[in-house]
């Protein structure tokens, strides 16, 4: 190694360890999370409306509310943070299916990430939650699985556990060809 090369070494480690360009400091990652506000618990109300499964991936739109106190939430509604995944068993046997274990880093929760809902308010997202990871062989998952799931606010752990049971949307089937067999303008 030639000199010059021992300087450059030398001033990327010094700047890693200062936070600079090669460092894996966040910006922010010292400042605490931003809390709730102290407030009356509440009796939460949780939906999950329109629930699909796709063989790997349940998807819907949970919605929160609550019908006296007040409830915190993170208003990005994180998956990993807001939902749990307990167990998903198949339909036809009640035996339960491995699960893909799924976290993700989230930037610290800032005051204007924060929400407070108050009586007779609701909150939510679509949402989509990995179950399966996609199959080496190509081969869908499950055809139908009952999912139990926690709901989690920032300040209380289980709301509510939701079951639900959700069948694998059928592959689209291929446009048969005309009666006449003549060529057919693609549909939009």
């Amino acid at each position: 190694m030639t000199r010059s090369m021992f300087l450059s070494l030398g001033l990327m480690l010094l700047t890693a360890c200062q936070g600079g360009l090669f460092s894996s400091a966040r910006p922010g990652a010292d400042t605490p999370p931003a809390t709730c506000p102290k407030h009356e618990a509440a009796t939460p109300r949780v939906e999950f409306q329109h629930a699909g499964f796709d063989g790997q991936t349940l998807s819907g739109r949970l919605l929160l509310g609550t019908s006296s106190g007040s409830l915190c939430l993170d208003r990005r509604l994180i998956e990993s943070h807001t939902l749990t995944v307990e167990r998903v068993l198949d339909c036809a046997s009640g035996q339960p299916l491995p699960l893909l274990d799924v976290d993700v880093r989230t930037p610290p929760r800032r005051e204007e990430d924060l929400l407070l809902l108050k009586p007779g308010q609701w909150y939510g997202r679509d949402v989509s939650v990995p179950l399966f990871p996609q199959s080496a062989t190509g081969q869908p998952g499950p055809a139908c699985v009952d999912v139990e799931l926690s709901v989690h606010a920032l300040d209380a752990a289980n709301l509510a556990k939701p079951r639900l049971r959700v069948t694998r949307a059928p592959a689209p089937e291929s446009e048969a060809p005309p009666a006449d067999g003549a060529p057919r303008e693609p549909s939009p």
